[in-house]
């Protein structure tokens, strides 16, 4: 790997935010990923992108860069420090290691829609990136988990890899290691995310032999050469669970410990459903189900299909109270009455837009009805420097994909609303009302439709009265 590799967005922002070893001793520091989401709301507004920090219309920007709570003398220092970079990318090449950034094609989703202006700048990894994408069932626990707790994790890992659900973990000892050994023995997909020695676990013997035949990918946003640190292990927490599905606590200790806090974050900012192994031997187990977390009381033997509980969902349709309930009412504890409702993120307002390539235009939707329309999703960066969650909102109806002739491929109508949407939103704001009444579709359907379009960032929800307008359809870092 070396800078001809990167794109140019993100060699810049490996300058600004990576680390090459060394940096104890130097005069200033990378950027966090607080004070990069400062400096990206700085270039959206001098509609610059990381790249032009290189040339001369950037160099003359840096001049006003305390409009984002920067030194220039710092971000010019951390942009001269190409001959540190090139040797770090020619260190991590030899381990196969690539490099992403927020704006580049292949940075996952999934991490941008739900932590916002929270996602990594930077993101390290090994093996196939398309894994990243993939969804699955996060699966953790305490490193000092039983071997009966471990017995369990490896056969429910290896159960996911039969029902082609892949599993996300944290590669740590315990309940980790025994998640993604499960599964890549049975032959499923995994993705890794680490804390610390992504280079060193990229050459693993056993790890090569998953990454080289594409089941399994190893990512972290830390230093790729760091050795452990309990506040990077803590922080990964949140990389698990939004790179999931729906996530399992196989055993937790009680209000402590990264297995407990991850869980209770997760609760907080409604990432994903979480179910907790119950009964089961950590303390903290019930009390994760009385913090609002769902008990799974599926037996080791259970002939039963994963698929059922923990099937992949589009991570922009949050799972409804009563599909909740409806999935997993077989197998709740027997003195279990009703759900208990987890704890909404607060909700935050909208201020800086990700970097994404340009999104598809509405026509070339309409004549291919397969792709995803999440394509069109511009993730938004938050304003807030602290919260990390959206709130969930009220449910509504999931459409349904309809089949077309026996072709036996599905056509997703939303694709079609969204193409008609465009010219419609461009004469100025409207009304869920006025939006159903214009494109005759059921006030229900253009309700669900809408907020479906409003998640992904397509379009953007007003207030006072409440109307929809088109998102910012431009590109940022």
């Amino acid at each position: 790997m070396s800078t001809q590799d990167l794109s140019a967005d993100t060699e810049v922002v490996l300058l600004l935010c990576g680390r090459f070893g060394g940096e104890k001793q130097e005069t200033y520091q990378p950027l966090s990923t607080k004070e990069y989401g400062e400096l990206a709301r700085w270039l959206k507004a001098l509609a610059l992108r990381p790249f032009d920090l290189l040339t001369d219309t950037g160099r003359v920007a840096l001049s006003s860069i305390q409009d984002a709570r920067l030194e220039r003398k710092r971000v010019e220092f951390l942009l001269g420090r190409g001959t540190a970079m090139a040797l770090a990318l020619e260190r991590w090449a030899r381990g196969g290691l690539w490099v992403l950034s927020r704006g580049d094609v292949e940075f996952p989703q999934r991490l941008k829609r739900q932590l916002k202006h929270a996602a990594p700048p930077l993101l390290y990894g090994a093996g196939d990136k398309a894994l990243l994408d993939k969804g699955g069932l996060a699966i953790i626990g305490s490193r000092d988990a039983s071997e009966s707790a471990l017995s369990y994790t490896r056969g429910l890992a290896a159960r996911c890899a039969n029902d082609d659900l892949a599993v996300v973990s944290g590669g740590a000892r315990g309940v980790d290691a025994a998640a993604m050994q499960g599964a890549t023995e049975a032959g499923g997909c995994c993705i890794g995310v680490l804390a610390s020695d992504l280079l060193k676990t990229s050459v693993n013997r056993q790890n090569r032999i998953g990454l080289q035949e594409g089941r399994l990918v190893l990512v972290s946003p830390f230093y790729p050469e760091a050795g452990f640190n309990a506040g990077n292990a803590m922080g990964r927490n949140r990389y698990i669970y939004t790179l999931a599905d729906q996530a399992l606590v196989i055993d937790s200790a009680l209000r402590s410990g990264g297995t407990w806090e991850g869980a209770v974050e997760n609760l907080k900012h409604g990432w994903v459903p979480l179910y907790v192994r119950t009964p089961g031997e950590g303390a903290g187990n019930a009390a994760l189900v009385a913090e609002g977390a769902l008990p799974l009381t599926l037996a080791p033997d259970s002939t039963d299909s994963l698929i059922g509980i923990f099937g992949a969902r589009a991570v922009d349709q949050p799972l409804s109270d009563s599909d909740i309930a409806n999935v997993q009412q077989s197998f709740l504890a027997p003195d279990s009455g009703a759900l208990a409702e987890a704890v909404p993120a607060e909700s935050l307002p909208v201020a800086v837009q990700e970097e994404l390539p340009t999104p598809s235009r509405p026509e070339e939707l309409e004549v291919q009805p397969t792709v995803a329309t999440d394509l069109l999703a511009v993730s938004a960066v938050e304003d807030s420097s602290d919260a990390t969650g959206t709130m969930i909102e009220e449910s509504s109806a999931v459409e349904q994909p309809v089949s077309v002739g026996n072709s036996g491929f599905a056509l997703d109508m939303y694709a079609d609303f969204s193409a008609k949407l465009v010219p419609l939103l461009r004469g100025g704001a409207l009304s869920e009302e006025e939006i159903s009444t214009l494109l005759c579709i059921e006030k229900s359907q253009a309700k669900a439709w809408l907020k479906r379009a409003s998640e992904a960032g397509f379009v953007e929800k007003l207030k006072k009265p409440v109307r929809f307008a088109l998102g910012n359809q431009g590109s940022l870092c």
